[in-house]
C-alpha cells in the first residue's frame, strides 16, 4: 500500500457536499483526485408530542417525490418521507438545507399540523459556509393540566431519574468526530464508487453556541413606584364586589378611553356637538345600502367633508359600529381590534403590560417556602398574554354592541356626544364582563399552566439535542425556562 502522504492525488482536492447521510453527492467525481465528500449541518427539527392518549402519529412530507422532500430518521438511520412514534416519545429528524415544501404531522387521517419549514425559520437560514449550523426547530404539543403534574415530579427528582435519559444520542454508522466528514469506507459502499475517499483535514468544528440569561433587577424601579402600583391590583382597592375594579384595574381603563379620544379626536373635535342617523337608500342597480347622515355644514369640516358616508366607510366605521348590515359590523368590528394595537391604543396598551410587569415584580420578590420566587416569568407571559386578547376582544365586541344599539335605535337622529361616551361606557362595561369571566374561570391561570408546560416541553428538547450533539448546542437548554 502506497503511503498517502506521497500520492500525488492528494495535491489535487475536489469538495462534494452533501446535505443529509447516505446521500449521493450531486457534483461528479473526479478519478485520480482527492475527492473530498462533505456532510454539511443539518437542521435538527423535534416533534414533542405529550397528549396522554397513548396515539401514533405520523410525520410525512407533502413533497416526497421531490430530492428535496426528504429528511434523514437517525434511528433507522435512513433518508424517508415518513416517521412514525408514539404520545410521549420524542421524534428527531434531520433535515437538509435544500429541504423544500412542508412537514405534515398527523394522528391516524386526522391532520394535526402543516409546518412549512421554510416559512418558520426567522433566521433566514444560515450561511454557505458546511459548518454552520440552521436554526433548529422544535414543535410541542400538550395538556396543561399535565404539565403541572409533569413539574412537580420532575422537581422532585434527583438528576439522575430516568427523565434525564429519555433521549439517546442518535448514531449515524460513518462519521467521524467531525460530523461534517464521512468515512472512506460507509461512502465507498454506499456510493458504490472507486476512488480513494479522503477525509478534509482542514474543517474544523464550529464554536459552541452561548446563551446570555438576564436576571430581572427589581431594583431599577424605585421602590415607592413599585410599591404603590403592586397595591392598587390587590382587592383591598376594588370598588366592587367582584374585586374586579382595582385601582390598576381602574387606571387602566382611563387610559384605553384616553387612547380611544386621540385616536378619534378628527372625527370626535369636528362633529362633536352635531347629530347623525341611519338611513337606507335602495338603489336601482346596486340595491339596498346603509349611510350615515351627518348634520351641520360639511364644508366647515377637514376630516368628514361629506354630508352623508355609506355604513362601510373607513371614516364613519368606529361611530356608527358599522350599523346597518352584517357586512359592515364585521368589518367595523375587524378595524376596531387592529385598533387596539395601533397608535394611542397601542400606548394604552403599554400601559397596562406596565402595570402588570409592576404586579409581577412586586411578587417576584416574594420568596416562598420552598425558597423560589412565588412568581415565575410564566405568570408574567400569562398574565400579559391574557390581557392582550382581551385588549382586541374587547375592542370588537365594543364596536359589534355599539353597531346594534345603534341599529335598534334605527333612524333615530343621535347625537354624537352621546355616541361617543356611550362606546367608553359599553367598551369599559365589556372589559369588566371578561375580565369577571376570566376570574370565574381562571383562564389566565390555565393560559399560564400551558405556557409553563411549554417551556419544560422545550427545555426537555433542547437538553436532548444538547446531548445528542453538545458541539453544536452546548448551553441551548437555557434559553428555555423549566
Amino acid at each position: 500500500m502506497s503511503d498517502v502522504t506521497s500520492d500525488y492525488r492528494t495535491l489535487v482536492k475536489s469538495r462534494h457536499y452533501i446535505d443529509l447521510p447516505g446521500e449521493p453527492p450531486k457534483s461528479k467525481l473526479w478519478p485520480g483526485v482527492n475527492n473530498l465528500i462533505i456532510l454539511r449541518k443539518h437542521r435538527d427539527v423535534v416533534f414533542d408530542i405529550k397528549l396522554g392518549n397513548g396515539a401514533t402519529y405520523t410525520v410525512t412530507t407533502d413533497r416526497p417525490q421531490s430530492e428535496y422532500g426528504r429528511f434523514y430518521d437517525p434511528k433507522r438511520n435512513l433518508n424517508v418521507t415518513k416517521v412514525t412514534f408514539k404520545d410521549g416519545e420524542p421524534c428527531h429528524l434531520w433535515l437538509g438545507r435544500t429541504f423544500q415544501g412542508s412537514l405534515i404531522l398527523k394522528q391516524g387521517d386526522k391532520l394535526l399540523g402543516r409546518y412549512p419549514i421554510r416559512k418558520m425559520d426567522y433566521t433566514q437560514g444560515c450561511t454557505e459556509d458546511p459548518k454552520d449550523k440552521p436554526a433548529p426547530i422544535i414543535i410541542a404539543m400538550g395538556l396543561a393540566q399535565k404539565a403541572e403534574q409533569a413539574t412537580t415530579v420532575s422537581s422532585s427528582r434527583t438528576p439522575q431519574s430516568p427523565e434525564k435519559i429519555l433521549f439517546p444520542r442518535p448514531t449515524v454508522p460513518g462519521l467521524t468526530d467531525d460530523s461534517l466528514i464521512f468515512d472512506q469506507s460507509l461512502m465507498q459502499e454506499q456510493l458504490a464508487c472507486r476512488l480513494p475517499i479522503k477525509l478534509a483535514q482542514d474543517l474544523t468544528v464550529a464554536p459552541p453556541q452561548e446563551a446570555h440569561i438576564v436576571e430581572v433587577d427589581a431594583r431599577s424601579i424605585p421602590e415607592e413606584l413599585l410599591d404603590a402600583v403592586a397595591a392598587g391590583g390587590s382587592d383591598e382597592t376594588a370598588i366592587d364586589n367582584n374585586k374586579i375594579a382595582t385601582r390598576n384595574w381602574l387606571f387602566g381603563q382611563l387610559g384605553g378611553a384616553l387612547g380611544f379620544f386621540s385616536d378619534n379626536k378628527e372625527w370626535i373635535r369636528e362633529i362633536w356637538s352635531e347629530k347623525f342617523r341611519l338611513m337606507k337608500i335602495v338603489h336601482k342597480n346596486a340595491g339596498e345600502r346603509w349611510y350615515v347622515v351627518l348634520t351641520g355644514n360639511p364644508r366647515l369640516r377637514k376630516y368628514l367633508t361629506a354630508a352623508r358616508y355609506g355604513a362601510k366607510n373607513e371614516k364613519v366605521l368606529t361611530i356608527a359600529g358599522g350599523a346597518g348590515t352584517l357586512e359592515s359590523g364585521a368589518a367595523a368590528a375587524w378595524e376596531a381590534s387592529k385598533g387596539a394595537f395601533k397608535k394611542a391604543g397601542l400606548l394604552a396598551l403599554i400601559f397596562t403590560v406596565a402595570l402588570d410587569t409592576a404586579e409581577w415584580l412586586h411578587d417576584y420578590q416574594q420568596i416562598g417556602p420552598d425558597g423560589k420566587p412565588k412568581k415565575d416569568f410564566a405568570d408574567l407571559l400569562g398574565k400579559i398574554g391574557i390581557d392582550l386578547a382581551k385588549a382586541g376582544l374587547s375592542a370588537a365586541l365594543a364596536s359589534i354592541a355599539v353597531g346594534a344599539v345603534i341599529a335598534f335605535l334605527g333612524t333615530t337622529t343621535l347625537p354624537v356626544w352621546g355616541i361617543v361616551v356611550g362606546t367608553i361606557a359599553i367598551a369599559v362595561g365589556i372589559g369588566y364582563g371578561l375580565d369577571l369571566i376570566d376570574k370565574k374561570t381562571e383562564a389566565t391561570g390555565h393560559f399560564t399552566s400551558g405556557i409553563r408546560w411549554l417551556g419544560k416541553s422545550l427545555k426537555d428538547s433542547a437538553e436532548y439535542l444538547e446531548k445528542a450533539m453538545p458541539n453544536d448546542y452546548q448551553g441551548y437548554s437555557l434559553m428555555y425556562m423549566p
